[in-house]
């Protein structure tokens, strides 16, 4: 299915602007600084949508808060899904905003899509995400940079298709086949000695 296929599948419309965000509910991913975000980016995006699949033990504070924020009217806690591939390619912007990671599989999942990402600037993802060319870094815990990111992607096409298309280039650096021939090269040379 194609973009506007899967909108109408999940219910969205062509001129919905959509984020997304696929973690667990637990303190480290930094949910509460997102939400709280998020009214200052409605202001300014109309037909902003937020998409937040996962579980967790934070899932029903986060519930509560985005109720708190009067924000509940655009932000779907989607709970465990198995379309995530189908959720990324019906959004528009992938953002993490995590307090630390290793390598952020979801990161390199939604940049695999396509999407242009928008993430924290913390090691993990400062591995995956080369700012300004795949994706946007912002410093940690910082709401304006965060939104000004969003906000710079929202505002130019050409800019978005330029870091989707580096994204989705990006992302062939981990994938399976790639990582099995240079960890057979790896071997080779240490069976070699060289």
């Amino acid at each position: 299915m194609n973009k506007s296929e899967l909108r109408k599948k999940y219910g969205y419309d062509e001129k919905d602007f959509i984020l997304i965000y696929i973690a667990e509910f637990i303190p480290r991913k930094n949910h509460t600084f997102l939400l709280n975000a998020i009214p200052a980016l409605k202001e300014r995006i109309a037909g902003l949508k937020v998409i937040l699949p996962g579980k967790g033990i934070l899932l029903k504070d986060m519930k509560k808060l985005a109720v708190d924020l009067e924000i509940d009217d655009i932000v779907k806690f989607l709970g465990y899904r198995e379309d995530i591939a189908d959720l990324c390619r019906a959004s528009d912007v992938y953002v993490s905003v995590s307090l630390q990671e290793g390598l952020p599989v979801s990161v390199i999942e939604a940049m695999a899509c396509g999407l242009p990402i928008v993430a924290s600037d913390i090691r993990g993802h400062r591995d995956s995400v080369d700012n300004g060319k795949n994706g946007l870094l912002f410093p940690l815990n910082d709401g304006k940079a965060m939104c000004d990111c969003i906000m710079s992607i929202y505002e130019s096409i050409e800019f978005r298709e330029y870091i989707s298309k580096n994204a989705m280039e990006r992302s062939k650096k981990y994938d399976l086949n790639g990582i099995r021939k240079r960890m057979a090269k790896i071997y080779d040379e240490v069976e070699s000695g060289a």
